[in-house]
């Protein structure tokens, strides 16, 4: 009998507290084991670093607390955390002399990108790990967000006003 795919979300509110990132990135690990995502052992353990680096980010710069929309599409597994900041934000060259700040440079190199779009009432940050290929991802996919919605990647003219970060590409292990 074939298997009948059907997406799955799970969206959580994040708020500043002394384990608040722990349990932003375990419950994003939990729910892609939950959902039978096919990533290997490292793959989750990258997704687990890049999760802690964006919830981080949103709650130290943003008001202290955050949106977190994970989605499995069948193919990409992908997380967006929406905060209240408009600030666009920054990935810090590796040779700043800063003793913090690298941690969308862990996401580029870990998940093979990221983006972010303002949004009406601050921004989202967003990253993909891709099941199984090495694919790109590239910005505005039907696939990866329903048509018409909100949340769709900035392309042309949105990308252009300074709705993109490191390019997005698709990670698997």
């Amino acid at each position: 009998m074939e298997r009948v795919y059907r997406p799955q979300s799970d969206v959580f509110q994040v708020t500043t507290g002394a384990d608040a990132v722990r349990h932003a990135r375990d419950r994003i690990v939990a729910v892609a084991i939950g959902w039978g995502v096919p990533l290997a052992p490292e793959a989750l353990g990258d997704l687990r670093v890049c999760a802690s680096e964006v919830v981080t980010n949103a709650l130290e710069h943003a008001g202290g607390e955050c949106r977190v929309t994970v989605r499995w599409t069948g193919r990409r597994l992908l997380v967006e955390v929406a905060d209240r900041s408009r600030r666009a934000p920054v990935m810090l060259s590796p040779g700043d002399e800063l003793p913090s700040g690298r941690g969308l440079l862990l996401v580029q190199a870990l998940a093979g990108g990221w983006e972010w779009e303002r949004t009406e009432s601050g921004k989202v940050v967003r990253f993909a790990f891709t099941a199984g290929t090495a694919e790109s991802f590239p910005a505005g996919t039907a696939e990866s967000f329903p048509a018409g919605s909100a949340e769709s990647f900035p392309t042309g003219a949105a990308a252009a006003a300074g709705g993109c970060g490191a390019p997005l590409v698709a990670h698997s292990r």
